[in-house]
C-alpha cells in the first residue's frame, strides 16, 4: 500500500475473446483466365477483415477491499480505482508525474506554499454530470473529516489545517483547498513540499461527486451500483465481495477517443498455477508468475518483469502482545531470517533482499547521487548465532521457555510460501517458539492489522519518491503504524523531516537516514524483500504501461491487435 499506498504493494480477469478469422475468395479452376489471355481486372472489392473484439480478460490476486477512493488504503483497491477514476495527475511509464485532469503543471508561489492548478474544461462524471474544481474540494474535505475515518488521511497533513480538521480541532471549511472557479483549484500547504505534485497522483486525492456520495451514504464504494467514477471505464457487476467484475468504456470520459478497449473482465485468481492454466488455455490474457514458473517461462517472448518500489515486511503487534514488547526478542526474530535465501530459493521471482525500511530506487543523495538504500547499507542483518543468544536472553527476561505467535498472511501463493519459510526459520532457530500460520483473504488481513490486535503479520508498503513515506509507518499517531510503536526521539525526527527540513535538502537527507537507523536499531519491523512482479501477457495485447511505482501494470490504454 502507498503511502499511497503499501503496501502496498502487488493483482485476475477471465476473458474469453474471439478473433474473427479473415477469409479470402479464390476462384475455381474454370474461372481462371487462359494462359494466353490477359487477366481481367476484378470489379469486386476484397472482403474486409472482421474487426477484432476489444475485450480484455485480466486477473488479479486478491479481492478489492473498497472502491471508495477516499477510503482506499491498499494497492489492490488503488489498482481497480485507477481504471474507473482519475485525478489531477498520474505517474507515466517513466515514473514521471504528468497532468491528466489538470491542463499542466501547478503554478507554485515563491514561498512554495500555494499551488494553483487549472482543470480541463468540459469534464464529466460517468453519469454525464459536470465535474468541476468543487468536486476536489468536497473529496478532500471528506478525506480529512473525522467521521469518514479515512486510514490514509495523515499522509496528507502537509495540506493547510488538514491535521487539525482530522483531529476535530478545526472546521472543514478551513482546509487549504479552494475552488476559485469551475476550472481553477488553489491549494495551500502548511510548509513547502518538494514531493507535493507527485502526491497529487494518489487515489485518495481523486475528486468525488457530492450529490452521489451523499445519496449512497455509508454504502458508497461498496459495490458497482454504489460507486461513481470519472475515468476511462465504468465499474460494473461488482457486488463488493465477489471474485469477478467488469469495466465498460465510459462514453463521458474526456479522452475517450484514445481508449480502445470496450470491456475489461476481471477475475480474482489466487493460485499461480491456476492462472497459468487459464492463460495457456486462452481464457485470460495475463498470468502472474512466481517461483519455478519464472524459470519455465523466462525465455517466452510474452514474459514481462517489473521491479517494484515496494517493501515486504513482518510487522509486529508490539502494542497487543507483551512478548513483542521485549526488544531482544524482536531482534532475535529479525536476525534469524535469511533474506538472500528467501528471495533466491523460495520466492524466485526477481525480488531483492530488503535490508532497510526504504527500498532501492526511491531517492538519491542530493549531493552525490547515491541511492538511499545503498548509502544506508545493511541495517537488517542475518546472524543466526546472535539471534539465538538474544532469544535465550529474552526468554529469561520474560520468565518463560515457550512462546506462541500467530502469523497472519494473505492467501495467495507468494504469501503462503513466505509464511511457510518464516515459520521454519523461526521455529528451527529459536527453541520454544511456535508459529501458527493463518492464511486469510487480503481484506481480512488488512482488517486484522488495522485493529492493532495481532502478533505477526506479513505486510507490505509502496510509498512514493520520498523516503519519509516509508519511515512514516512508525510515527506514533500514523494510522498504519500497526505496531502502535511510540518513540519521542523518532517522532521528533519525522516531524523535523516533514517541516523544518523541507528547505534544507542536505539536512533532510541526514535526518532520513538517522530515522531509519533508529527504527531498525529497535527492531520495530522485520524487513524481508523488495518486490518484483512477473507476468505473461498475450502478444496480441498492446499498450500496457509498466510502473515501478504503484500499480505495476496499467491497462486503461491497452488494446487488442
Amino acid at each position: 500500500m502507498s503511502n499511497k499506498l503499501k503496501s502496498g504493494m502487488l493483482s485476475v480477469l477471465i476473458l474469453a475473446f474471439v478473433l474473427a478469422g479473415c477469409s479470402s475468395n479464390s476462384k475455381s479452376q474454370s474461372e481462371q483466365p487462359a494462359a494466353a489471355e490477359k487477366p481481367k481486372a476484378s470489379t469486386q472489392e476484397p472482403a474486409a477483415p472482421a474487426p477484432v473484439s476489444q475485450e480484455l480478460n485480466w486477473i488479479i490476486a486478491a479481492e478489492v477491499p473498497t472502491a471508495d477512493s477516499v477510503k482506499s488504503y491498499d494497492r489492490v483497491s488503488s489498482s481497480q480505482i485507477e481504471i474507473f477514476a482519475e485525478g489531477l495527475y498520474k505517474i507515466d511509464g517513466d515514473n514521471k508525474t504528468v497532468p491528466v485532469l489538470a491542463t499542466g503543471d501547478p503554478v507554485i508561489s515563491e514561498d512554495g506554499l500555494t499551488y494553483t492548478i487549472q482543470l480541463r474544461s468540459g469534464l464529466k462524471w460517468s453519469n454525464g454530470e459536470p465535474l468541476t474544481a468543487k468536486d476536489f474540494v468536497y473529496a478532500w474535505k471528506r478525506l480529512f473529516d473525522p467521521n469518514t475515518a479515512a486510514q490514509q488521511a495523515s499522509t496528507y497533513y502537509n495540506i493547510k489545517n488538514a491535521q487539525a480538521i482530522n483531529e476535530g480541532k478545526a472546521a472543514l471549511d478551513t482546509l487549504g483547498i479552494e475552488a476559485v472557479s469551475d476550472t481553477e483549484l488553489k491549494v495551500t500547504l502548511e510548509y513547502p513540499d518538494t514531493y507535493f505534485t507527485s502526491s497529487l497522483t494518489s487515489v485518495n486525492l481523486f475528486p468525488q461527486n457530492e450529490k452521489f456520495v451523499t445519496e449512497k451514504g455509508d454504502a458508497y464504494g461498496s459495490s458497482s451500483e454504489n460507486t461513481l467514477g470519472n475515468g476511462p471505464f465504468n465499474l460494473t457487476n461488482w457486488d463488493g465481495t465477489g471474485l469477478t467484475w467488469s469495466f465498460t468504456k465510459n462514453e463521458h470520459y474526456w479522452d475517450k477517443d484514445n481508449i480502445k478497449l470496450d470491456k475489461i473482465n476481471i477475475q480474482v485468481v489466487k493460485e499461480v498455477g491456476t492462472g497459468i492454466n487459464l492463460y495457456e488455455s486462452g481464457a485470460v490474457d495475463v498470468a502472474e508468475l512466481s517461483g519455478e514458473y519464472i524459470s519455465q517461462y523466462i525465455n517466452n517472448p510474452e514474459y514481462v518483469t517489473v521491479s517494484a518500489l515496494s517493501a515486504s515486511n513482518v510487522e509486529l503487534g508490539i502494542s497487543s502482545n507483551k512478548f513483542l514488547q521485549n526488544e531482544n526478542l524482536r531482534k532475535a526474530l529479525s536476525l534469524v531470517v535469511n533474506r538472500e535465501e528467501l528471495v533466491k530459493n523460495v520466492l524466485i521471482d526477481g525480488s531483492l533482499p530488503l535490508t532497510g525500511i526504504v527500498p532501492k530506487g526511491i531517492a538519491v543523495n542530493p549531493d552525490n547521487g547515491t541511492d538511499f538504500a545503498d548509502e544506508a547499507g545493511v541495517l537488517a542483518k542475518t546472524d543466526v548465532e546472535e539471534g539465538k543468544r538474544l532469544w535465550e536472553l529474552a526468554k529469561q527476561e520474560l520468565g518463560t521457555d515457550k512462546i506462541t505467535f500467530e502469523l497472519i498472511t494473505s492467501d495467495h501463493d507468494a504469501a503462503k510460501k513466505t509464511s511457510q519459510y518464516l515459520q521454519s526459520q523461526f521455529e528451527t532457530n529459536l527453541p520454544g517458539l511456535k508459529i501458527e500460520v493463518s492464511n486469510v483473504p487480503t481484506k481480512v488481513r488488512f482488517e486484522k492489522m488495522m485493529s492493532y490486535k495481532f502478533d505477526l503479520a506479513l505486510g507490505g508498503w509502496t510509498g512514493d519518491f520520498d523516503p519519509v513515506s516509508y519511515l512514516n509507518l512508525f510515527y506514533s499517531t500514523y494510522e498504519h503504524n500497526h505496531a502502535k510503536y511510540k518513540d519521542e526521539t523518532y517522532d521528533a525526527l519525522i516531524t523535523k523531516i516533514k517541516t523544518e527540513d523541507s528547505v534544507n535538502p542536505q539536512q533532510r537527507w541526514k535526518d532520513l537516514q538517522e530515522a531509519q537507523k533508529l527504527a531498525l536499531s529497535k527492531a520495530v519491523v522485520i524487513p524481508l524483500y523488495q518486490g518484483a512482479s512477473n507476468y505473461l501477457i498475450k502478444s496480441k495485447v498492446k499498450g500496457v504501461v509498466t510502473h515501478n511505482l504503484g500499480t505495476p501494470l496499467e491497462i486503461t490504454r491497452a488494446y487488442i491487435e
